[in-house]
C-alpha cells in the first residue's frame, strides 16, 4: 500500500551480506517482503578491506531484494559490529527549572546532552546513546520520570562508540553502491530485538553472536543495557584450525565443520567416526569425531573465556536469570550451549528469531537474527514515535516517553 512505510536492513558480515525489505502498515504491523543474501567479499573481521569487491556484492544483494519485494530501495538501515565497538557508561545531571518542578521531555533531552558531552577514546564516534534509567532527586532506578516532581534529574546512559574509520568506510561503501545510509544500528542491539523479550531483559541476559570474523555481545540487567563489545575471533578461526590439523583447503574444512563439527567432547563417544574427504590426490580417511571436537572445543572455549574476562574487567556481574543466548552461524555448532554454560556458569540456549508476518520459516534461524533485528528495531521506532499511531500511543502508560525516544534515536 502507498501509505505503508518501507524499511530495508543491510548486514555486511565477514561471510555473508544480507538484506531484508519490510513494510510497516498504518496500524504498526511489520511485514517482511523479501530476504536476499550472497557470500561476502572484501570483508574481514567485520571490517571492509576491499571496497570494490564489497560494493559488487551489495549491489547484487539489493537488486535481488528489490526484485523479490517489487519495490525500489534507496536507503538502508546498516548494521555495524566488531572488536572496535565499545560501551562507555556515562550520566548527565540537570536541574529542573520549571515553575511547577515537573520533569518534561526537554529536561531529559538536556540531561542526555550532558551525558554525551564527555571525552571519547581517540578516533571514535558515538553510534548510539542507550538510556539505562533515571535518578529523580534521591530515587534511583526510575524508568519513566516524565511529569514527576523533582529538583534534579540524573540520566544514566551507555554510549556505544566505534572506530570512526570503520564507521565511515561502511557508510562510504554503501553510498558508493548508490544507497543512502538512513542510520547505523549496532548488530548486537538488532540481535536482541528478535531473540529477547522485555521480561528476559528485566531478568538479565547475555546475547552472544558468534559470527565468522568476530564475536559480538550485549548484556542486559534489570531491563537496561549495561555492556556491549566484540572480539576479532569467530567461526573462521575454527575453520582455520581444522584446515591446519587435517591439511585441508579452507572450503573443505568449512564443509566438514558444518557437517561433523562439535565443540563439547564429553557428548561424543570414542566410537564415533567421521570421514575426512579426499583432497589433492590424498585418500579419504576415517577419524575419531572426538579428535576434531577437541580442536574445535579449545578454540570455542578461548572465545568464550576472552568474553568472560572482558566482563570481569568491566565489572559485569550479578544475576542473569535469562542466561546466555547464542546467535550467529557459530551458535549452530553441536555442543555450543553446553560449552557456554560450563564456562559462564549460566544456562545457555540458541536464540531463534521470532516469527514476523511474511517471513519464510527458512529464516527463523540464528544466522538471520541481525538482519531481521535491523528491520524490527526500525519498525519499533516508527510505532513508538507515533509516526502512524500517535493518538493510540498517547493513551498508553509511558507513551510520552516512547514517543520522545522514538523521535530522538
Amino acid at each position: 500500500m502507498a501509505t505503508d512505510k518501507t524499511i530495508v536492513g543491510l548486514d555486511i558480515g565477514t561471510s555473508w551480506i544480507r538484506s531484508v525489505v519490510g513494510t510497516v502498515s498504518r496500524d504498526g504491523q511489520l511485514m517482511v517482503e523479501s530476504v536476499a543474501e550472497r557470500p561476502s567479499e572484501g570483508v574481514k573481521n567485520g571490517s571492509i578491506v576491499n571496497m570494490e569487491q564489497t560494493i559488487k556484492v551489495i549491489n547484487t544483494v539489493i537488486s535481488e531484494a528489490e526484485i523479490q519485494a517489487g519495490n525500489e530501495v534507496s536507503s538502508v538501515i546498516l548494521g555495524i559490529g566488531g572488536d572496535h565497538i565499545l560501551g562507555i557508561p556515562s550520566n548527565g545531571v540537570v536541574g529542573i527549572n520549571s515553575k511547577d518542578q515537573e520533569i518534561k521531555t526537554e529536561d531529559i533531552r538536556r540531561s542526555i546532552d550532558v551525558a554525551k558531552n564527555r571525552e571519547l577514546p581517540q578516533n571514535t564516534e558515538v553510534i548510539h546513546t542507550l538510556v539505562q534509567d533515571f535518578q529523580v532527586d534521591s530515587r534511583r532506578g526510575i524508568k519513566d520520570p516524565i511529569d514527576m516532581i523533582a529538583h534534579r534529574l540524573d540520566t544514566r546512559v551507555l554510549l556505544v562508540v566505534g572506530s570512526s574509520q570503520v564507521v565511515q568506510n561502511q557508510k562510504k561503501c554503501v553510498q558508493k553502491s548508490g544507497l543512502q545510509v538512513q542510520k547505523m544500528v549496532l548488530q548486537s542491539l538488532a540481535d536482541t530485538e528478535v531473540v529477547l523479550s522485555q521480561e528476559e531483559k528485566d531478568m538479565g541476559a547475555i546475547v552472544i553472536n558468534i559470527g565468522s570474523g568476530s564475536t559480538n555481545c550485549m548484556v542486559y540487567q534489570q531491563g537496561a543495557p549495561i555492556y556491549v563489545g566484540g572480539i576479532a575471533l569467530g567461526g573462521d578461526i575454527v575453520t582455520s584450525d581444522i584446515s591446519y590439523m587435517l591439511q585441508l583447503p579452507k572450503a573443505a574444512a568449512e564443509s566438514l565443520k558444518i557437517s561433523d563439527g562439535a565443540c563439547y567432547s564429553p557428548n561424543i563417544s570414542d566410537e564415533e567416526m567421521i570421514i575426512v574427504p579426499a583432497v589433492g590426490g590424498k585418500p579419504s580417511i576415517r577419524l575419531p569425531k572426538k579428535e576434531m571436537a577437541k580442536v574445535i572445543e579449545a578454540r570455542m572455549a578461548e572465545i568464550f573465556s576472552i568474553i568472560k574476562a572482558n566482563f570481569e574487567e568491566n565489572g559485569i556481574n550479578g544475576t542473569f536469570g535469562s542466561g546466555i543466548i547464542l546467535v550467529g552461524g557459530g551458535s549452530l555448532l553441536s555442543g555450543v550451549t553446553e560449552l557456554a554454560s560450563e564456562i559462564f556458569r549460566l544456562p545457555a540456549r540458541i536464540g531463534f528469531p521470532e516469527a514476523i508476518s511474511g517471513l519464510d520459516r527458512l529464516y527463523i534461524d540464528p544466522r538471520y537474527s541481525t538482519v531481521l533485528g535491523l528491520l524490527k528495531n526500525e519498525a519499533k521506532k516508527y510505532r513508538d514515535s507515533g509516526t502512524f499511531a500517535a493518538n493510540k500511543e498517547k493513551g498508553r502508560i509511558g507513551g510520552k516517553l516512547k514517543n520522545f525516544f522514538g523521535k530522538l534515536f
